[in-house]
């Protein structure tokens, strides 16, 4: 038995643990850049998705603000879409963002010495808003809470927020009490 000792310890001790060659490093690397590229596109395209669905979110919350202080205020608040930081676009273009202010002289457009609520930046490129003519300039909430019009209807409509390479869009309803949904649809036409 002492023969057998003797000549284990003589034997070069070998590690049990190895590592990764140069070479297999490498195809590892190649594998998970492949992998990446062909993910890179999806991820885009969520990120797109996302991205609209929060400006239509943005939309929808704006919304609310302009109801609750014209609950709290007890006067009129509006939204108006937006030409600069302090003024309304009578043409309508919500694209170029929007704003949330308090409409003390009852006319939806907002003045120097009206008070601004919410400033909403134009939206990122290659992003539209198709607007119904209902909605064309401005929407307003009354001191009840209830949507009105200049004259004192109601008002209602549908803002669709959408993209046209994508095929899903995102729209904010709003009903003749003034109460706003968002939901998904698909998407037909981006003007």
């Amino acid at each position: 038995m002492r023969f057998a000792s003797t000549h284990q310890a003589r034997r070069p001790h070998r590690s049990s643990a190895r590592g990764f060659t140069l070479l297999e490093a490498m195809v590892v690397m190649a594998l998970l850049g492949i992998l990446v590229s062909l993910a890179a596109p999806a991820m885009r395209d969520l990120q797109a998705k996302y991205r609209l669905q929060a400006q239509a979110e943005g939309f929808l919350d704006s919304l609310v603000l302009a109801r609750s202080e014209a609950l709290r205020r007890q006067q009129r608040v509006s939204l108006c879409a937006r030409s600069n930081a302090s003024a309304c676009d009578a043409s309508g273009q919500w694209s170029q963002g929007w704003l949330v202010f308090v409409d003390s002289n009852d006319n939806g457009l907002r003045e120097a010495d009206e008070l601004l609520l919410e400033d909403h930046a134009a939206l990122p490129q290659g992003m539209k808003v198709d607007v119904g003519s209902t909605l064309r300039s401005y929407f307003s909430y009354g001191s009840e809470g209830r949507s009105m019009s200049l004259n004192g209807a109601f008002m209602a409509g549908t803002l669709r927020f959408c993209q046209p390479t994508k095929p899903t869009a995102w729209q904010v309803v709003i009903n003749a009490l003034g109460k706003a949904r968002i939901e998904k649809y698909t998407l037909q036409t981006c003007n």
